[in-house]
């Protein structure tokens, strides 16, 4: 356990924090409620589990960008780039998702009530934004996608409202980087509304290939959003949206400690490229009545990838016999297409003591998917000799899944302010998977499902505090790896949890300081475990450790010091770790009687022990304004033997801006203290076909380097 090692400081933070609560609380300013420009805003706490909401203001050029940027405000909620952050992979806690989009989602996620239920397509970029909502914990009996044992992330898009608004913002920054975005809403007639946006950004790269001197990290992004909103009655709104995004990047930043110069400078002899499209269509049908409530959503999207990069770390464009060294470059050229459909039923006045709701969910969704290596200069056969290339070495796949679910949620108010609330859900996931290799084929099926029921409690102290837990149960289902590994490594098991939660949310002094106190503890069956293919580092495997566990606590603050000055903390602690687990996988290429592939009572990887977020918003004269934050990611081991660790490190983002009227000039800091830290790195140490069970030298686990410093300045309008 880790955790000992920062008391003292927990001590110190959680001090100054019931500190803070008493000075204000006995401040004789008059009761306010908070600015509308806020570093972390918090959800109205009437429900039995943690919800965090945060305010679509700070979604904006320089500040919340992309699904990344999320976590620098979330306790216990950390976000690892893979593939250029065009496939963000969530950390939650004790919960972590892998590189490569094997297994099944840790968090369950809505734009627009339109599911995302792989862990590829989630990489969207964030604008025109109303509001984003996070829901802490399995939310299967509310939500179709929320099964996952993380919780729900739901991204809400700005509507139409009843006159036209007009906004547009441009930002230029370091490494030539610019963006622009526009939208635009408003009524066409009585009953029928138009909202268009859409962004264009463009970066050149900071990290120089060294052979030809040249950044080779370029990314570009072009996106759009149409939405026609109908509302043929009060009770009834029927909105049609489509969107688009389409992302043309090169390089994904890693670094090689044995080969590179440098986390941003490094030798390629090929520089390689990620190109990303996607399209999402949406239909929603909701109606609220005086008694009665109802939601339809159906939901299109089709996500598709084409990647290609140098997966030998080096500059060296030839094999070399003497040191068995050929060239190889990774790729992966996967396609999701997902349809969905999600309804729900309930109770229509919220005012009512009895609350219920009934929902179905059914999404099909298939993945084909070419990946593995490709010999450029060709490579050495046993039998063969030498054979020219280029040579390929593909796995071609096709994954088929299918989830059906029924779930129902009640609560029921009790006039001493005690809410109880129970639910229960049913789903069934079925697998199949169609796959063939040089090596070896697979073709199978299989189906798995649970019931997961839920208990909360919520009590109202006073109207300004509320005590809540909740005890819910969690699932990840099963499925079949798509690389080219043996059938036996083929299929894994689905991933069953409990969730345990209990905590304290407050509203002091007339609305101007708001406080959320949680801890939590889960206990995992089968936990889904990913790892590289020994033999291949440009494949990897799902597994499951059998048993597994995590437990801490996470503090939230948000203060209005003054009129002028709004302060925000985030704290979150966590241990977690595998109680029972052998990689069966690894153990079949080791052998029975070998060791390293026990990994039972180490920390689980990619796991921070803790975060840790320090905001302040300062209105200053003559209309300027100013916006500091601190973002702390604490260690976390890279590798399942806990033998490589990731330091902490500490990010400080800036911004000073002049806003009047409808306009607003500013510049900003990103990573202001230029921190070098990686915020993602791969295990490639077991790839010793010797013996993969003895990890090679630390230089051999690769970095993903995070963004430089990055100041910039960027002018809106709205009209």
């Amino acid at each position: 356990m880790k955790i000992g090692r920062i008391n003292l400081n927990v001590h110190f933070l959680f001090g100054c924090f019931l500190f803070n609560q008493v000075i204000l609380a006995q401040s004789d300013e008059a009761a306010d409620e908070l600015p509308p420009v806020m570093i972390l805003s918090e959800a109205p706490q009437s429900e039995s589990s943690s919800v965090t909401l945060l305010g679509g203001d700070m979604v904006t050029l320089g500040g919340i960008q992309e699904v990344r940027d999320i976590q620098t405000v979330l306790p216990n909620f950390t976000v690892f780039d893979s593939n250029n952050t065009r496939t963000p992979k969530f950390s939650v806690r004790g919960l972590r998702e892998n590189n490569y989009g094997a297994g099944q989602a840790a968090i369950g996620m809505y734009v627009d009530g339109i599911p995302y239920t792989d862990m590829m397509s989630r990489g969207l970029s964030l604008y025109d934004i109303d509001h984003i909502e996070f829901l802490r914990g399995p939310q299967g009996t509310r939500f179709g996608v929320g099964a996952a044992p993380g919780g729900v992330v739901k991204v809400n898009t700005r509507q139409p409202g009843s006159g036209w608004h007009t906004a547009a913002g441009f930002g230029y920054a370091e490494h030539d980087t610019q963006e622009y975005r526009l939208n635009t809403s408003g009524p066409i007639t009585d009953q029928l509304g138009l909202s268009l946006s859409g962004l264009y950004n463009d970066r050149e790269g900071f990290i120089t290939n060294l052979p030809t001197g040249q950044d080779i990290d370029g990314r570009e992004t072009a996106a759009g959003r149409l939405q026609f909103v109908l509302t043929p009655s009060e009770a009834w709104t029927i909105r049609l949206s489509a969107s688009a995004e389409s992302h043309d990047d090169g390089f994904v930043p890693t670094y090689n400690p044995l080969t590179d110069g440098g986390p941003y400078r490094v030798n390629r002899d090929v520089p390689g490229y990620v190109d990303t499209d996607v399209s999402t269509y949406g239909l929603t049908a909701n109606f609220s009545g005086e008694h009665l409530s109802f939601s339809s959503v159906t939901a299109l999207r089709n996500w598709e990838q084409d990647l290609q990069q140098d997966f030998d770390f080096t500059a060296i464009p030839q094999p070399v016999a003497e040191i068995g060294f050929i060239p190889v470059i990774g790729v992966s050229q996967p396609d999701v297409e997902q349809l969905s459909q999600e309804v729900r039923l309930g109770s229509g006045d919220s005012s009512e003591a009895y609350q219920w709701a009934f929902g179905g969910y059914y999404a099909n969704r298939s993945t084909d998917s070419i990946a593995g290596s490709l010999y450029p200069a060709g490579l050495f056969h046993p039998q063969l000799g030498f054979i020219q290339g280029p040579v390929p070495d593909y796995t071609t796949s096709m994954l088929s899944d299918e989830d059906t679910a029924l779930f129902w949620e009640s609560s029921f108010n009790l006039e001493n302010g005690l809410t109880l609330t129970g639910g229960l859900r049913y789903q069934n996931s079925d697998r199949s998977i169609n796959r063939s290799s040089s090596t070896a084929s697979v073709n199978a099926s299989d189906d798995w499902d649970a019931w997961l029921p839920k208990l909360g409690v919520s009590f109202a102290l006073s109207e300004q505090d509320t005590l809540f837990a909740s005890a819910a149960k969690g699932f990840q289902s099963g499925g079949f790896n798509y690389y080219g590994g043996t059938p036996e490594s083929a299929q894994y098991d689905s991933a069953e949890s409990w969730n345990y939660e209990l905590g304290w949310s407050a509203i002091w002094n007339g609305g101007r300081l708001h406080t959320r106190a949680a801890v939590f503890y889960s206990d995992f069956e089968d936990y889904q475990v990913y790892r590289s293919n020994p033999m291949n580092p440009t494949e990897a495997y799902m597994v499951n450790a059998s048993e597994a566990s995590s437990f801490g606590l996470e503090l939230e603050a948000e203060a209005a010091v003054s009129d002028t000055v709004t302060l925000s903390a985030a704290l979150g602690l966590v241990n977690a770790e595998f109680d029972s687990y052998t990689d069966n996988v690894l153990r079949s290429v080791l052998g029975p009687h070998a060791a390293g592939y026990e990994f039972g009572g180490n920390d689980i990887n990619f796991v921070p022990e803790y975060t840790a977020n320090l905001g302040a918003h300062i209105e200053l004269p003559w209309n300027l304004y100013t916006n500091w934050e601190v973002q702390g990611i604490g260690d976390y081991w890279l590798d399942e033997a806990n033998t490589a660790e990731q330091d902490a490190y500490a990010l400080v983002n800036a911004r000073i801006g002049y806003k009047r009227d409808n306009w607003e000039l500013f510049v900003y800091a990103r990573n202001l203290t230029d921190e070098d830290y990686s915020n993602n790195a791969l295990d490639l140490r077991y790839t010793d076909y010797s013996n993969p069970a003895a990890p090679r030298p630390a230089g051999m686990i690769l970095h993903i380097p995070g963004w430089e410093r990055t100041i910039g300045a960027g002018l809106s309008a709205s009209f």
